[in-house]
Order: structure tokens, then sequence, then C-alpha cells
């Protein structure tokens, strides 16, 4: 699976989350929204939200 990273603005900022699918991440962030806000990355995850850090 891939990780997915945000580099939009707010307190997510720079944040990398479990890419769950095209629309959205493991903690439920929908990509789809601002997909320009999101990039693919290698990075480890960092979102400590339930779905992405914490199952």
């Amino acid at each position: 699976m891939t990780n997915i990273k945000y580099i939009g603005n707010g307190p997510d900022k720079g944040k990398v989350h479990i890419k769950e699918s095209s629309h959205k991440t493991g903690c439920g962030a929908i990509i789809d929204d601002n997909p320009e806000d999101w990039v693919e990355t290698a990075e480890s995850v960092t979102c400590e939200k339930r779905g992405c850090g914490h199952n």
C-alpha cells in the first residue's frame, strides 16, 4: 500500500497517511476534494489517527 503526504495548508500539513484508495486515506481524509494538496511518498506514516497510525 502506498503512503500519501498532505502538502496543503492547515494543522495536518506535512503529515503522511496510508493511502487506502484513490479517494481517501486510512483515517478517512478525502483526497478527491483537493488532489493538488496530496503527493505519494515513500516516507513513513506520521498520522496518528485511527486507520492510519492507530488501528
